[in-house]
């Protein structure tokens, strides 16, 4: 008897002295399994176990590969553009609200002879703001895929693509749903790119429309809602001539003639990198 008592307190003090758990270590395994991933502009967690995919270089079907510059030349303005528009990194700082007014606010440009000057280039720290801006979805189309005269097409961002499911989706935006938008006075535009669609399908876009960001679908969920569209500003220039903003008197010619405005201005919230349809 008394030698089976002296056995088992000498297997009792081995436990203690480092055989058995450690409760801190135990704590700290809890901690590390309980981790998430969350990017730095929402509450939103993406699944910690997913890489942020390289989207610098897409492929655009058939083994046709289009990197972030698109179809503009190494180092051009065209290039640095491009590379704006296909942003594909969730900012570091959160998304701010913007509203209409702030956007008229911003440097537009104005009209010098027969032509819009001094508006921003891509140096213009407002197209490095990540901002939230809510309104009422008018209309939502496949856009810059049309085919020109000579063969060519597309747009440059996009590689001069004409495929419907990679050019960019165009969201026509409204202040309210009341809002006179006779000839796009007071119609500002959002835009999903490719590598959004591609980020969404793989859950790490925040949204409450689901993953498929495509063009069909989002006519379906958005068009007759009020939305809050959420990422980076940017100036799109392509349109300097058919902005009411800029040519408020419809003088200059954009790419059709005198008389082509169709957009209050040609600041966008591009790329949209977050969707909210609102109550």
């Amino acid at each position: 008897m008394k030698l089976t008592i002296v056995l088992c307190l000498i297997a009792l003090a081995g436990s203690c002295a480092g055989g058995g758990s450690d409760p801190s270590s135990n704590l700290s395994s809890v901690r590390s399994s309980s981790a998430t991933v969350t990017n730095n502009n929402s509450n939103f967690s993406p699944t910690p176990s997913a890489a942020w995919p390289d989207l610098t270089t897409i492929d655009e079907g058939s083994g046709n590969l289009c990197s972030a510059d698109g179809a503009g030349a190494p180092n051009s303005d065209k290039a640095k553009e491009n590379a704006l528009k296909n942003r594909f990194r969730l900012p570091s700082t959160p998304f701010t609200p913007v509203s209409f007014s702030d956007l008229l606010a911003l440097n537009q440009g104005h009209v010098q002879g027969d032509k819009v000057v001094g508006f921003p280039d891509t140096s213009d720290p407002n197209e490095q703001r990540a901002v939230s801006l809510e309104g009422y979805v008018k209309k939502v189309t496949v856009g810059g895929c049309a085919i020109h005269s000579g063969g060519s097409g597309g747009e440059s961002c996009n590689c001069n693509t004409t495929d419907p499911k990679i050019c960019d989706t165009h969201i026509n935006v409204l202040p309210t749903e009341n809002t006179d938008d006779t000839n796009g006075h007071d119609t500002y535009i959002v835009e999903i790119t490719q590598r959004m669609r591609i980020l969404a399908s793989k859950g790490l876009l925040e949204s409450n429309i689901g993953n498929d960001w495509s063009t069909d679908t989002l006519k379906s969920k958005l068009e007759g809602h009020r939305v809050r569209f959420s990422g980076y500003l940017f100036f799109d220039s392509d349109h300097i001539g058919q902005a009411w903003a800029a040519d408020p008197q419809d003088q200059v010619i954009g790419s059709g003639g005198n008389g082509d405005n169709w957009r209050q201005t040609c600041w966008e919230v591009h790329p949209v990198m977050k969707i909210e349809v609102l109550p």
